[in-house]
């Protein structure tokens, strides 16, 4: 089994995207290794493979990495609609199973050349899917299940897809300082090593793909008048005005992803910040 790993904000050119690639891969083998997480990392354009025998495990676990905007644990096949059909059949059929539906809907993409259409492919794998079970029914709109298929030198068969936190791999950008653990995370997601103001909590190590945090005895007036190349801080849009007069005294950007909350809260932060053990 191989669980897909797909990218986001690496769409640059030449050197910057195969260091920013490299990182990312970095990081995933950090956490990899730190948390037991036994397998084989593959890459390809636009792509990371993770080969492993647990796979849906490890395709939650890297959703939460930096830089990651999805995962799906898949079957991988040859790209041709002969191999597709078969693998189809043996997904389905352990699908059925696991749970009861009667109805699904199949998503097909090709990336690359081959002599067939996507088109074709969901014709061929509906219809496979239907000589399994003559009372599935095909629905398009509001399927029970979607059975996705992406043909690249490759195939790949799955269901599921464990939605990341995209952003840029930590470590792609200069080390801040946060002042608390929810700016930490917004520092993280923009590709940023931190160093925190206050004690580092192990959620915190998890997020950051333990890469080095330091914990640094640092209060705000001393914070935005330190050497760091910016600070980040959860103030809100009204604390932001009783601290307008010391914000003069900076020497750096002062970030405040909080000023407005109406995409992310700093409650909402909090349970994220929680949800990469709870998983």
């Amino acid at each position: 089994m191989v669980v897909i790993i797909r990218y986001g904000e690496l769409s640059l050119k030449g050197q910057l995207r195969r260091k920013f690639e490299n990182i990312l891969i970095g990081n995933i083998r950090r956490v990899c290794k730190r948390e037991g997480i036994k397998g084989k990392l593959e890459r390809e354009w636009g792509r990371l493979y993770f080969y492993s025998n647990e796979e849906n495990t490890v395709a939650k676990r890297l959703s939460f990495v930096f830089g990651i905007v999805s995962t799906s644990p898949a079957v991988e096949c040859e790209s041709n609609l002969k191999s597709i059909a078969e693998t189809v059949e043996v997904v389905v059929e352990k699908l059925l199973k696991e749970k009861h539906f009667r109805s699904f809907a199949i998503r097909a993409k090709r990336s690359g050349e081959h002599d067939f259409t996507s088109m074709d492919v969901a014709r061929i794998a509906g219809k496979r899917v239907k000589n399994i079970d003559r009372s599935l029914k095909v629905d398009l709109k509001n399927p029970e299940v979607e059975l996705f298929i992406e043909v690249r030198e490759k195939s790949y068969i799955y269901t599921k897809i464990f939605k990341g936190f995209g952003g840029l791999p930590v470590g792609t950008q200069s080390r801040v300082l946060a002042l608390d653990p929810i700016s930490a995370w917004f520092a993280m997601r923009r590709g940023c090593d931190v160093d925190l103001a206050g004690e580092v909590s192990a959620e915190l190590e998890a997020w950051a793909c333990y890469r080095k945090i330091s914990s640094i005895d640092l209060e705000f007036e001393e914070a935005i008048k330190s050497n760091y190349p910016a600070v980040f801080c959860s103030y809100n849009i009204d604390e932001l005005v009783s601290v307008a007069e010391k914000l003069k005294e900076r020497k750096m950007p002062v970030l405040t992803p909080f000023a407005s909350e109406e995409v992310y809260s700093r409650e909402k932060v909090k349970e994220i910040l929680k949800s990469i053990t709870k998983r």
